[in-house]
């Protein structure tokens, strides 16, 4: 059983005090999809991934702790503008927002991940052209975290399977399949060659839909 419970936090910028949903213990059962987004009921927890303050517009998985230099971006008028952009879901503003915060310390795998995250709130609202943009901004954030050396998986292989999915998801097949054969000649391990023959199949029917690992194991 899963219990969920509000908790009050203290916006570390302004003070303001709001209430927040929690839940005390978070799990999923099944395989992820193929872009890592977790089976239930993990999956439909994301709205506690993200906190936002309802005065300054903090956006934090938890606003009572402080961001380097997440004033000066928050005062910013790009921040304002994507916090309150009529045209994504408001959740998923608040994940790019964050994303915002993450990639002004450059700390790019941490603001790759939440327009992914960003892009998942979208996919649950049909919302398939901000989600695309969603997948389009993280495949940039990643690649520059691979660059500098920021893991965001544990396994090898897995980050450049990520970024495939991410690219055949937001329509760009053609370097989607490329990448896909550039990880094939490295040798991956087998449970990441079975993704990417699967993903090969996805692509040639020009598939943008979410699929998980379970399907690829065929």
């Amino acid at each position: 059983m899963t219990e969920i419970f509000e908790e009050q936090k203290k916006c570390v910028l302004c003070g303001k005090i709001s209430e927040h949903p929690e839940m005390l213990s978070m799990s999923s059962c099944g395989l992820p999809d193929l872009d890592m987004r977790p089976a239930e009921v993990a999956r439909s927890s994301i709205d506690m991934w993200i906190q936002t303050c309802p005065l300054c517009g903090y956006c934090a998985p938890d606003i009572s702790e402080l961001i380097e230099k997440s004033s000066e971006v928050v005062s910013s008028d790009s921040y304002k503008q994507q916090l309150y952009n009529t045209e994504f879901p408001k959740l998923a503003n608040a994940f790019l927002s964050y994303s915002m915060i993450q990639e002004n310390i450059k700390d790019y795998a941490a603001a790759g991940l939440a327009c992914i995250y960003a892009a998942w709130v979208c996919d649950d609202e049909n919302a398939d052209i901000t989600a695309q943009k969603c997948r389009k901004k993280a495949i940039a954030l990643l690649q520059k975290a691979m660059q500098n050396g920021q893991r965001f998986t544990e396994e090898s292989g897995e980050e450049e399977a990520i970024i495939v999915d991410l690219l055949r998801r937001s329509g760009q097949f053609e370097l989607a399949f490329k990448m896909c054969n550039d990880i094939s000649e490295k040798d991956p391990k087998d449970s990441i060659a079975d993704i990417l023959r699967f993903q090969r199949i996805l692509i040639g029917d020009l598939d943008t839909s979410c699929h998980t690992i379970a399907e690829a194991n065929f």
